[in-house]
């Protein structure tokens, strides 16, 4: 008996979607960092291990990278890292600190926050679609494999949104049962929604759908506009603190409209046709969603199509941001995973003025496994290392090298290959390598190329280690004294 009430129970049901979603993101879960996107999870990862280099303080965070690369063009000596507050590395900081500095522990952490973000999908869509909807939206949330590779990157991406559903669950209840402590929870996540990413502000509208829907008088209002403005308020405070620091603070006007392609034809072929109708959901999941958002929802509560309305707002807003960097759409798939489901329910359910049942639970059931099919024919590149060498020669200068040595490991700019290399530097030739030894401290120089540069490096510099895929030279030893005129630096 106890038994068949066990398999009767929502949880454990729900509870068997979590280990299921667990068990798929362990794939590759030691990997290093050097996967899809690996510039900006290096940048996030050294974040961390700098709390156990240099001191704990997550008010004044470093990377590895001195490069001036910044909102003006500062160079940044002092390796400052201001994006996000670092709450996801704070998550991680006590793993490091009791078991070592391992990357998978921040995978691991991103994870866990993955798998509390099927629970809060399971609750919000239960809410307003029902049970058989919940079950399938948390099922689908769980293994769209673009949602699994982003689900165990080291990107603050899977925290936020864990708490900015967090934040839709608990003020979305806090409103409809005006309970102290679903708003005290709804503060809390609130907060720290706004502080890993601003836009936490997406979604704020189908919440104040919500206040309009409820309160009927103006001055009822009030209250929520206080708890907004209280709950952003340490967000702002972040935001004008790290000003003091302006070479810590990446580039990022360019994210909105940075190339002018918002609603050009490039914006909707990147953005529908390879992001939503071939990483994420595949066409026939795309079928799906549109068949779930246009169906008109029961008792005409409109809060989950008005959050659909404004992530699309985020897309046109956050235009170039998002067509360049498709993480940025890890926020869509909550809402992407319910319509899904809404989709598939309303083929498998039927309907009259359709074809046949029997059809339409075929066509369902084809339409959902050739979205996961079609997914991760996408997404099963991401996984792969894009420079293998990056990780041999940084395994290998990471051994040799003094722990005080500063590198020059140049690499376009990503700082991936100097994030493997374990000490601070540069990830792009600055300036002449004389200027920056003279004026910098810089020591070392780690390439992984072939080219003119590290050519002459060869030449006049004495070469620590080298094998057909690396070299690394000390810059503070010269082969022999040379006339820089005849056989000038490229």
């Amino acid at each position: 008996m106890i038994f068949l009430k066990i398999f009767k129970s929502q949880y454990f049901w729900l509870g068997l979607i979590v280990l299921i979603g667990f068990w798929v993101r362990l794939f590759k879960i030691d990997s290093p960092i050097a996967d899809w996107h690996s510039w900006r999870q290096a940048d996030t990862a050294s974040v961390t291990r700098n709390f156990i280099k240099e001191g704990f303080n997550p008010f004044v965070t470093h990377y590895d990278d001195s490069s001036g690369v910044a909102e003006t063009p500062l160079v940044n000596l002092n390796r400052f890292r201001f994006v996000e507050f670092p709450a996801y590395n704070m998550f991680v900081y006590p793993l490091y600190l009791l078991f070592g500095v391992n990357d998978a522990y921040h995978r691991m952490v991103s994870i866990v926050f993955s798998l509390g973000s099927i629970v809060f999908v399971f609750f919000i869509a239960k809410r307003y679609f029902g049970n058989a909807v919940a079950f399938l939206s948390s099922f689908i949330f769980a293994l769209l494999p673009f949602n699994v590779f982003f689900s165990r990157t080291t990107l603050p991406e899977p925290t936020f949104l864990f708490f900015a559903l967090g934040m839709v669950y608990f003020v979305d209840k806090w409103i409809g049962e005006s309970r102290v402590s679903w708003g005290i929870w709804g503060f809390i996540f609130t907060v720290t929604a706004f502080l890993i990413k601003p836009w936490a502000i997406f979604f704020i509208p189908p919440l104040i759908y919500l206040i309009f829907k409820k309160e009927k008088k103006v001055k009822a209002i009030f209250k929520y506009l206080l708890f907004f403005i209280l709950a952003i308020s340490p967000f702002l405070i972040w935001r004008l603190w790290i000003l003091q620091f302006p070479e810590g603070i990446p580039a990022s006007n360019w994210l909105l409209n940075g190339d002018g392609i918002r609603l050009r034809p490039a914006f909707f072929w990147w953005l529908v046709q390879q992001r939503l109708g071939g990483e994420i959901l595949g066409v026939s999941g795309l079928v799906l969603f549109l068949i779930g958002i246009i169906v008109k929802p029961k008792n005409n509560n409109w809060f989950l199509h008005i959050w659909a309305v404004s992530l699309i707002f985020y897309l046109i807003v956050v235009a170039t941001g998002n067509v360049r960097h498709n993480y940025y759409q890890l926020i869509l798939t909550p809402v992407l995973s319910i319509f899904m489901a809404r989709g598939f329910a309303y083929l498998f359910k039927g309907n009259a003025n359709f074809i046949p049942r029997i059809l339409t639970i075929g066509l369902a059931l084809f339409l959902l496994s050739l979205s996961f099919f079609f997914g991760w024919k996408y997404v099963k590149e991401f996984y792969k290392i894009n420079n293998p060498p990056i990780i041999e020669a940084g395994k290998r200068a990471d051994q040799i090298l003094p722990k005080e040595a500063i590198v020059v490991a140049p690499y376009n700019g990503d700082t991936a290959f100097l994030y493997q290399i374990n000490r601070p530097g540069w990830a792009v030739t600055a300036l002449p390598l004389k200027e920056m030894v003279a004026d910098f401290g810089v020591t070392y120089y780690i390439s992984v190329n072939k080219d003119d540069k590290t050519n002459w490096v060869k030449r006049h510099f004495y070469i620590v280690d080298e094998t057909e895929n690396y070299v690394i030279a000390d810059l503070t030893k010269l082969k022999e004294k040379f006339d820089e005129r005849k056989d000038p630096e490229p």
